[in-house]
């Protein structure tokens, strides 16, 4: 191995471990928000931080753009895999719906603006392939990309620029949505909605990552097994942190010892 290897590495280490540990404490300061907020329903959600769970609702129908599923909100995903000893997958193209929607209750129906938002969903689609099912000179055959994405592609200008830039390399096309009548849990600002006259108070307000609370928080299940996935998350990520720092310290140490 040569120095510059010896030393990169002490430094991937050091990058990475304070990334870790930065994610892990910012997911750390967000469970306790959430821990520490109560949960409001909706009739009763006044302007300011709220904490809400219901049933996520379209203010307008919209299909997911791959799967055509009716949803309230949808992200798309594309990569392409770099080969070589410094490769893997590189992103190219990322989407997101900006559409408001609702969250239902048994009390009533509040507005929901996703723009800016912590929006953590698993993915319902993926397919990974080709442009085409051509290989060398046409003649080799290989695997084709979904023909969804071929016809969300065809549908789509900007998406199509940024795949037919990279129709040399494999291509990976990952969708998620919240679909309607999905679980939804929010965590956000409530603010009043301008020129809003409806009878009904919390038809006036709209939960919206703020100045002030600076934080919009949105996942399509249940409060319980949003901390349940943090009691890992965090304890890994802060303690993961610490211990790449460490590592990578101890091995710069050691590095310029020797040189």
């Amino acid at each position: 191995m040569s120095s510059g290897d010896s030393c990169e590495c002490p430094i991937i280490l050091l990058v990475g471990g304070i990334v870790l540990f930065y994610g892990g404490l910012q997911s750390y300061i967000l469970m306790q928000k959430i821990k520490n907020t109560p949960t409001s329903k909706v009739r009763s959600a006044a302007v300011g931080l709220v904490e809400l769970s219901g049933k996520a609702r379209c203010k307008e129908d919209m299909p997911s753009p791959i799967s055509k599923e009716k949803c309230v909100f949808w992200r798309l995903n594309a990569q392409y895999y770099q080969p070589g000893k410094h490769g893997g997958w590189r992103n190219i193209y990322n989407k997101d719906s900006s559409m408001q929607f609702y969250l239902e209750d048994e009390t009533g129906k509040i507005l929901i603006d996703p723009k800016g938002g912590d929006i953590q969903i698993p993915q319902d689609f993926s397919s990974t392939g080709r442009l085409s099912d051509k290989g060398f000179l046409g003649i080799v055959s290989q695997k084709q990309i979904d023909p969804k994405v071929i016809d969300y592609i065809t549908e789509n200008p900007e998406f199509a620029k940024q795949m037919n830039n990279h129709k040399g390399y494999e291509l990976k096309v990952i969708e998620s949505y919240i679909a309607d009548g999905d679980p939804l849990y929010a965590l956000g600002s409530a603010m009043p909605i301008s020129g809003a006259s409806s009878a009904v108070s919390n038809e006036n307000l709209v939960v919206q990552r703020s100045d002030s609370d600076k934080v919009l928080y949105i996942r399509d299940t249940e409060e319980k097994k949003i901390l349940d996935q943090f009691k890992t998350s965090v304890p890994l990520g802060i303690g993961g942190g610490i211990l790449m720092i460490l590592a990578g310290l101890g091995m710069l140490l050691a590095y310029f010892k020797v040189y």
